[in-house]
């Protein structure tokens, strides 16, 4: 990988290493190249040593952070971006950091640690680590619980808990902690089973079901046909300012108030946000929630639609973007209330795929996702040319806000969010656009019919269940997949298979 990037002239010996270990993706696209590219030398940036072994940071260090320059909100993403390196010791240390460091804070921001370490082992075979770590597993879902859970069965959390503080949405029984339950709980049965565990498998089994129950029955309106937020306060930021100190679990009085209904929601808290894609990150619904409704709001101008990227919250209510006069900048700089989040456009994205697989990828689905995946890249790639990530960007003039901000009021720090490791790229490539997955003891590819729109691919290099693998497609060669010495071929984009005991030989 060369050209300029974050890599250059890197003094830590170990960034050359990480990004030699990154999947080679290459296509008739060469915004989505380069940034893939890019990409991966920024997520070497953020990968650092620690007592505790490998770790990786939202922050380039020396900078923001908590033990080792970690914080928890984001570390769903870094498992998911990270488990695609051929190495699995980056994420295999980090996996351990999170659930049996002392100093580790995994309860600091909702999370969904649980979940993505389940995927990682299942892309990578590598089960053990995850089996290890199920004690901690269990401890750090049992503190939400003890923290967090509301008598009606949901998760209560306020947004800057939430890590996406000045929502217009608030504090409450949100779709995002709910759906990571969710996703954790389904990791933990599965792990425990594979253990031999079988009274945890079988109490998360029963957690995960009740929970999705919950979802699908309270926190899904079917009069803006979307999963939204139940508020739990009169005025979300204030709840956000009274509690963005130390203090950020649910206030005790809440667990005697009864569940609200859709008719008690205030006019200024009921709103789409991207959050609602969220029940579909984590594949909560199956199939009892027809998703069209939502993945129209995602090419709506009155909804997220916008021309650098998608916005958090809909454009159409009344508080989008709306002031905070008693937040002092720039402690309170961050806003969740309209501007694009690379965080929360890797969730959506992620969940849109998703739903095009699950539901039937007919064009228009797999459409939606390429306009969104490639308007993402570009958001990458500064005016002078050059490549840039930071913090959160306004959707209509495509400024990085934060940065911006810092460059006229703080300059010293103007350069605190370069190579921001909030998001990921890579395996919104790989698994998002291309399918490329294990399931059924088979290495699987299945593309969106999308991917025609790049002209043709490459991706060689990829490590997955112990095979190296390499896929390939052009218009006249067709699909071609290879996993150790088997391959298979197709003249279209469409589904292809490689037993994995074929595959190793």
């Amino acid at each position: 990988m060369s050209g300029r990037g974050p890599a250059a002239g890197a003094a830590d010996s170990h960034v050359a290493d990480i990004i030699a270990a990154a999947p080679r993706f290459t296509c008739g696209d060469e915004v989505l190249s380069r940034v893939y590219r890019h990409r991966w030398e920024s997520f070497a940036h953020n990968v650092a040593r620690s007592p505790r072994g490998w770790v990786v940071t939202e922050f380039r260090q020396p900078g923001p952070g908590r033990a080792h320059g970690t914080v928890n909100a984001a570390a769903g993403h870094h498992i998911l971006e990270g488990r695609w390196l051929r190495r699995t010791d980056v994420i295999e240390d980090y996996i351990r950091f999170w659930y049996t460091a002392p100093e580790a804070e995994p309860n600091r921001y909702t999370e969904w640690i649980g979940w993505a370490t389940r995927e990682f082992a299942r892309l990578r075979a590598a089960w053990e680590v995850a089996v290890d770590v199920l004690p901690g597993m269990v401890r750090v879902f049992d503190t939400w619980d003890t923290v967090a859970l509301h008598p009606s069965g949901l998760y209560w959390v306020h947004d800057l808990a939430d890590a996406m503080e000045f929502s217009i949405s608030g504090d409450g029984l949100r779709p995002s902690i709910n759906s990571y339950q969710y996703g954790n709980a389904d990791a933990i049965a599965d792990l425990a089973g594979r253990a031999g565990n079988d009274e945890t498998a079988e109490r998360f089994r029963a957690v995960r079901d009740r929970l999705r129950r919950a979802v699908i029955d309270r926190l899904y309106d079917r009069r803006r046909q979307f999963f939204t937020t139940l508020p739990m306060s009169p005025s979300g930021s204030a709840a956000y300012l009274a509690t963005a100190g130390v203090e950020r679990r649910m206030p005790a009085g809440y667990r005697d108030r009864d569940l609200p209904s859709r008719a008690d929601v205030p006019a200024d808290r009921d709103v789409r946000e991207l959050i609602g894609f969220l029940p579909w990150y984590v594949d909560l619904p199956g199939d009892e929630v027809d998703p069209a409704a939502p993945v129209g709001q995602l090419t709506d101008p009155d909804g997220f639609a916008a021309p650098f990227g998608l916005r958090t919250a809909e454009r159409r209510h009344p508080r989008y973007g709306y002031a905070v006069p008693d937040a002092p900048l720039p402690r309170f700089l961050c806003r969740w209330n309209g501007p694009t989040w690379p965080f929360a456009t890797s969730q959506t994205l992620t969940a849109l795929a998703r739903i095009a697989r699950r539901h039937g990828d007919d064009g228009s689905r797999g459409t939606v996702f390429l306009t969104a995946l490639r308007q993402y890249a570009q958001s990458h790639l500064a005016a002078d040319g050059g490549y840039l990530l930071d913090e959160f960007l306004d959707p209509d003039t495509g400024a990085w806000i934060a940065r911006d901000w810092r460059r006229r009021h703080d300059p010293e720090r103007a350069a605190i969010g370069t190579d921001y490791n909030h998001s990921t790229f890579a395996d919104l490539i790989l698994s998002g656009l291309l399918g490329l997955d294990v399931r059924d003891d088979s290495i699987v590819v299945e593309p969106l019919t999308c991917a025609t729109g790049l002209g043709w691919f490459d991706v060689r290099g990829v490590s997955m269940a112990g095979v190296d693998v390499d896929v390939t497609w052009s218009p006249k060669a067709g699909l071609s997949l290879t996993a150790g010495a088997v391959s298979a071929g197709r003249p279209d984009l469409g589904i292809l298979r490689v037993p994995i005991r074929a595959a190793r030989g």
